[in-house]
């Protein structure tokens, strides 16, 4: 039976009809709106770093400076700039590259600790040698402990 008696009459008391399902989706809409924003910042983060194992020294005056370019140096294998690996002898027109051509910009060199020395002077010597002299080294701050007065 579909709601009516034989006679054609309804079979529901007069002035009450049947009442539609309703999903009230205000709710889902939100939580899928909170999950778009937290999945995009965290790409945001998560894309900020290279993905590289890199333990930088540490100095009392490292401060955070503005990257632009940066260029990345492990022992052992070929420097990075932005991430994408460049052949030697080519670090310098990389740079350029990537700095759109701009030798006001400003260009942070992270080498690991294990680095050779001579590594990091030949790869700050092609950047200075391809026009650029805004060159910082990154560091991580040292930590300072309090002493803490006898008493």
């Amino acid at each position: 039976m579909n709601g009516q008696s034989a006679w054609g009459g309804s079979l529901l008391p007069r002035g009450r009809r049947r009442l539609r399902p309703y999903l009230d989706l205000t709710a889902m809409i939100d939580a899928v709106f909170i999950l778009l924003i937290f999945f995009a910042v965290t790409t945001t983060f998560a894309g900020a770093r290279t993905g590289l194992a890199l333990k930088l020294p540490s100095a009392k005056t490292a401060s955070p400076v503005p990257t632009r370019v940066s260029i990345t140096l492990l022992p052992g294998q070929p420097a990075r700039v932005g991430g994408r690996v460049v052949t030697a002898g080519r670090l310098g027109q990389a740079v350029t590259e990537a700095a759109k051509g701009d030798t006001d910009a400003q260009i942070v060199v992270a080498a690991d600790e294990k680095v050779p020395y001579s590594q990091l002077v030949e790869a700050l010597d092609e950047v200075r040698a391809s026009g650029f002299h805004r060159i910082a080294l990154a560091a991580n701050p040292k930590r300072t402990q309090e002493r803490t007065p006898p008493r």
